[in-house]
């Protein structure tokens, strides 16, 4: 009889052992909504960042300024997560997903509504590429004497010009006679070529002497243009989003000597959510060309939503935008962007 007892007490221990292993296996188990949570969590900091940057007076960490950069992927992100959670019945969740969503929505839409406000003069076409080449790249010349002609501007501006790249494109430029080129053998060569008479052309520090910008003051049938081309350094680890915001802020200064018709044009490395940027628009009265549409140009390695809008052609001085595109790839990291724009009359 006692062995018959144990022999019973050892079935019933296996057997809540099984129920207890059991359980335990059910409470591990992965439930989809939380694997949804876990892959969506980054994007909430980023729908928030904007908000960050731009409304609190603190030096926030660089990453917050990156981070910055991703409004309309975060919300779209956070907003499609909402619904479905939504539809699970997590709906604590759901809620801080779509406020997540809402903050995104907050950073972007004000621009967009201001700038879809915005006239279109009807004056003279002033039609204007930008390139940024992509050093180390000199054997897409071809491609890019292509979009030029494709394009047809009066007005063209690179960066990430190179001794090399300066040498490949000249011969097939010859119908800009004007120009002012400053090539270099780093990532901070420009070139301004122009069908239109330059009155003046000048390579300026803008922050930094090894980060120039282009000015020049271009002759047009409704007076004066000024023109800065820019390639602003990049930012990313420690001083590097500093030194771009020191850039940027160098801008209004060097603007000053120009006419009130005026165009700010190239790659600013920054988006319009990033803090030195929009303090850049606020400060010169400049609104960008690009409208109230999302119009990324970087990189062109990645899906078209995944990249970010930091090429920019900014206005001022009633200069208004008749139609603006990026153009195709051509080997370059950056999209080309292209212009047709009204000047005011006389």
């Amino acid at each position: 009889m006692p062995e018959a007892r144990s022999a019973g007490n050892e079935l019933v221990l296996c057997a809540g052992m099984r129920e207890a292993t059991t359980a335990s296996c059910a409470a591990l188990r992965c439930r989809p909504t939380n694997v949804l949570v876990l892959l969506t969590l980054p994007a909430l900091p980023a729908a928030i960042a904007p908000c960050l940057v731009r409304w609190l007076p603190i030096d926030w960490h660089w990453t917050v300024d990156l981070a910055a950069c991703f409004p309309i992927q975060a919300g779209a992100c956070l907003l499609v997560a909402a619904m479905v959670l939504f539809a699970a019945r997590r709906r604590r969740l759901a809620l801080l997903w779509a406020a997540g969503a809402l903050a995104a929505l907050a950073a972007v839409v004000p621009g967009w509504l201001a700038a879809g406000r915005a006239p279109v003069p009807a004056g003279a076409p002033l039609r204007v590429l930008c390139l940024n080449l992509l050093r180390g790249n000199e054997q897409d010349a071809g491609p890019v004497l292509t979009i030029v002609r494709g394009h047809a501007p009066d007005v063209v501006f690179c960066s990430e010009v190179t001794p090399e790249w300066l040498a490949a494109l000249l011969p097939g430029l010859t119908g800009f006679p004007h120009r002012h080129c400053h090539a270099d053998p780093g990532y901070f060569g420009l070139a301004l070529f122009s069908k239109l008479p330059l009155a003046s052309a000048e390579g300026i520090p803008l922050g930094y002497g090894w980060a120039p910008a282009v000015r020049a003051i271009v002759t047009t049938a409704n007076g004066p243009i000024g023109l800065l081309g820019v390639h602003t350094p990049r930012p990313g680890l420690g001083d590097r989003c500093r030194e771009r915001d020191l850039a940027l802020a160098a801008i209004p200064q060097a603007l000053a000597p120009l006419p009130p018709q005026r165009l700010v044009l190239g790659d600013c490395n920054a988006t319009p959510w990033n803090r030195a940027f929009h303090e850049l628009l606020t400060t010169t009265g400049l609104v960008d060309a690009g409208g109230d549409t999302f119009r990324p140009t970087w990189p062109v390695q990645l899906p078209w939503p995944l990249r970010v809008p930091i090429d920019h052609i900014l206005l001022g001085g009633g200069i208004g935008a008749e139609s603006i595109v990026t153009g195709p790839e051509f080997g370059s990291d950056h999209a080309p962007l292209f212009a047709v724009l009204r000047l005011a009359p006389k």
